[in-house]
This record gives structure tokens, sequence and C-alpha cells, in this order.
């Protein structure tokens, strides 16, 4: 297991094969009529929101017994530690929503080629 990631690593720094994944951007980017740029995003969003998921469940499994209060607490001390939310509450809601419907486009697109 351990060689077929390491080989797989290898490939993805070899010149040609980084080449050919952007071309397959580029074209399927140009295919669903969404930039390039969008489409590595919506891919590194997809990853980040699994990484929230298993946050969440592991938040969740700890805090069983925790009552409301105390997870509030511990919400807010997770999210003043936490360098994401800087900004008002209005302008981080208005990027949300935003990259929200660009997600959900980009999803709904990909899913009708059949890619996720």
């Amino acid at each position: 297991m351990a060689s077929d990631v390491e080989r797989v690593i290898k490939l993805f720094q070899r010149r040609e094969t980084q080449e050919a994944l952007g071309e397959w951007i580029v074209q399927l980017a140009r295919k669903i009529h969404e930039r390039p740029e969008d489409i590595v995003w919506f891919f590194n969003e997809m990853k980040r929101r699994e990484e929230w998921e298993e946050k969440l469940k592991e938040f969740e499994r700890m805090t069983e017994d925790v009552p409301p209060e105390g997870l509030f607490e511990i919400a807010v001390k997770e999210a003043e530690s936490s360098g994401e939310l800087k900004g008002s509450v209005e302008d981080l809601l208005l990027k949300a929503r935003e990259d929200l419907r660009k997600f959900e486009r980009i999803e709904a697109k990909l899913k009708r080629l059949g890619v996720i």
C-alpha cells in the first residue's frame, strides 16, 4: 500500500502528469462553461468540507454529555482561535452565500457529466 502511494506521488511530481492534469481541468472548465480556477477551487472546497465533516463528527463524539452552555463556550473559543473568521458577520454571510451558490452550480454541472 505504501509503495502504491509513493508511486502515485512520484507520478504527480512528473511534469507530464501535471501538464495532463492541467489540460484536463481546462477542458472540463470549457465543457461546463466555468473558469479553470473555479474547478480547482471546487475540488479544494470539497476536500475542505470533508475535513470539516470529520471534525464535526469527532466534536459530537467528544461532547455527547456536555450541556448546551458548555457547547456554546467551546464553540466561541474555537471560533476565536480560527483564522477563517475575520470580518463582519454580514460580510461572512454574503461570502458564504456566494460560495455556496458557486459550489452548488459547479457540483450540478459536474454531476451531469458524471465526474462526481
